[in-house]
């Protein structure tokens, strides 16, 4: 593969490098867009867009080319994960960037953390046509003392028809009709496939409990006082309620609790490491 510069240079490119360039070029976009040009317009922060932004998606739309395609004539299995790679980058960006590059530098300035992925695991369920459109979307599922679980799905072209958008130009917000609510029992036959993705933060060789770098990064709302808990002020906070139509800390947490079970049982799938037989027994030969 040969590329023609302006100065009318020649570079030639073989196939893997023009695929690892593209991948790392559209990394430092990422990078470039999240640090660099659009930091403001796209951070998540619970005091302006609500608890409940923690858990929103975000939605990317692909296709499939024709070197993506299998011998069985749809989109192989193993470029999922490929997908996944750009959709969950932008999403962890999205929300974690003040940790990944804290704002304030200095003595007293937080340390960076970065966060690194520990394990991910794809369920099939339909498969996708050659040169179909298809559509990702990655949301912070739950969270335990270590972990962030983030869940994925690959849907038809549509599916995702939020009722606004929080992040972007104005214009993009959508309003809810009740046709859209009518069509919410019929998602799952949307589904191609879901994914789940662990990810731990890193500052050096520490590890980070989500929890405090969700609060350093200003994603959880305020948790609640020892005066609060003990219901002393139970009329000021529901008066406050009323006037908050965003999700308090409780309601947070009950999100995160709601899919932790099903969170940790993909995560007890560490003990598949004890299986390697290595030199314990005979293999049927190498290839």
């Amino acid at each position: 593969m040969e590329a023609i510069a302006s100065s009318g240079i020649t570079i030639s490119l073989t196939p893997v490098q023009a695929v690892i360039g593209a991948a790392l070029g559209r990394l430092f976009k990422q990078i470039a867009r999240h640090l660099l040009f659009g930091r403001a317009k796209l951070t998540v922060k619970s005091a302006k867009h609500g608890g409940e932004a923690l858990f929103a998606p975000v939605v990317t739309s692909s296709y499939t080319p024709l070197l993506d395609i299998d011998y069985n004539v749809h989109k192989s299995n193993s470029t999922f994960f490929t997908d996944l790679d750009e959709n969950r980058t932008e999403l962890m960006l999205a929300l974690f960037k003040d940790v990944v590059r804290p704002l304030k530098t200095g003595k007293d300035a937080p340390k960076p953390k970065m966060f690194n992925m520990g394990g991910t695991s794809c369920i099939f369920k339909k498969a996708i046509a050659p040169f179909a459109r298809y559509e990702i979307s990655s949301r912070v599922l739950c969270w335990d003392e270590k972990w962030v679980y983030v869940v994925s799905h690959f849907t038809k072209p549509g599916s995702n028809k939020p009722t606004e958008y929080l992040l972007g130009p104005k214009n993009t917000k959508k309003s809810t009709s009740s046709e859209q609510q009518a069509k919410v029992d019929d998602q799952q036959d949307r589904i191609y496939a879901t994914a789940i993705t662990k990810f731990v933060f890193k500052q050096g060789r520490k590890t980070c409990s989500p929890e405090s770098v969700m609060l350093e990064s200003g994603l959880l709302p305020t948790p609640p006082t020892t005066e609060g808990a003990s219901g002393l002020e139970n009329g000021v906070a529901n008066v406050k309620k009323e006037r908050d139509p965003h999700w308090s800390w409780e309601e947070v947490q009950a999100e995160c609790n709601k899919h932790l079970e099903v969170a940790q049982n993909f995560g007890s799938l560490d003990k598949l490491h004890g299986t390697f037989i290595g030199k314990a027994g005979p293999a049927m030969y190498a290839y």
